[in-house]
């Protein structure tokens, strides 16, 4: 029999009861046993209770079973749809659980790059986790030479397929935090000085109102309307651009949503990526950033036909 990850074996009895539960043993055990995991022997008792107690301690993951039909299903399912680490997880474990299993086909699967940043991913957490600060040599695309940093690293984010460390520091005014890019940062290591973050600090309140990285102490969150025509309007509703997001009306052709955000450099990007498929209807201020960068690019091709002078 194959030597498998424990944690793999643990997402395919969670995705099984996800997928089909409430279900009995008797039922999980017909499905393992068609997986190459199994190496067609079941799953004993003993084994299936330790898998369910390791997703409870894992990822808080409760599976229990209902006595009156001895079948198990998910009691806290809310995990599974919660914008937590443990979603994230699951999700990675589970797609790669799913592509280990058709290797056969991997000229048929096509992924996005996402560079691993392993040894670095690896140090920043260990620092986190002791509260140490981090010192490496960082290289801005617009610098000559790299500068040295001494950062107290609160935690990392993935965007568009990079990973970043925010740094803590209260001295920096008005705005206490700054964002690195792993693949600007060079001979990365962990140091003897501590930090503190602030009572309560949750990481996600750093960029609720963003869309992206980037983070503005001048930049406010305000109220921005879009109308979305088309299949646009679908592929918004179905991948919202923010959790703010809400249908103000919909016609014919077309969906306006409304944000309540930071109108940041990444997200009138993000807008300028929908090309004439989005029209920006609110505030007047962000309309006329999108419009002006839509005329910059069209004058770079003001020499072919289609263009229209000004």
């Amino acid at each position: 029999m194959k030597s498998y990850n424990l944690l793999y074996l643990y997402v395919w009895l969670l995705d099984t009861i996800k997928q089909n539960g409430p279900i009995s043993l008797e039922e999980i055990n017909n499905r393992w046993v068609r997986t190459e995991m199994s190496g067609g022997v079941e799953l004993s008792r003993y084994t299936f209770i330790r898998y369910k107690n390791a997703l409870a301690e894992t990822f808080g993951i409760d599976i229990e079973c209902n006595r009156r039909t001895n079948r198990y299903f998910i009691s806290n399912r809310q995990v599974l749809h919660d914008n937590t680490i443990q979603r994230w997880m699951l999700s990675t474990l589970t797609v790669s659980n799913i592509v280990s299993e058709s290797l056969s086909l991997q000229d048929h699967i096509l992924l996005e790059n996402i560079p691993c940043e392993g040894k670095t991913l690896s140090l920043i957490l260990d620092a986190i986790k002791q509260q140490r600060c981090i010192s490496f040599l960082y290289k801005k695309h617009i610098d000559a030479v790299a500068k040295q940093r001494l950062v107290s690293p609160c935690c990392i984010k993935l965007f568009h397929q990079r990973w970043y460390v925010i740094d803590y520091n209260i001295r920096n005014k008005p705005l206490p935090y700054k964002v690195f890019a792993f693949d600007r940062i060079s001979q990365l290591s962990i140091t003897d000085q501590e930090f503190e973050l602030p009572k309560g600090f949750r990481a996600e309140s750093i960029f609720t109102d963003s869309f992206g990285i980037f983070i503005s102490d001048t930049e406010k969150p305000i109220r921005v309307v879009i109308r979305a025509f088309g299949d646009e309007s679908k592929y918004i509703r179905d991948l919202p651009l923010h959790h703010t997001q809400e249908v103000l009306k919909e016609g014919e052709n077309y969906t306006d949503y409304k944000f309540y955000i930071r109108p940041s450099h990444d997200f009138i990007a993000e807008l300028l990526s929908k090309g004439n498929r989005i029209e920006v209807l609110s505030p007047e201020s962000v309309r006329e950033r999108v419009c002006e960068e839509h005329l910059q690019a069209a004058n770079l091709y003001k020499k072919l036909k289609f263009v229209q002078k000004s």
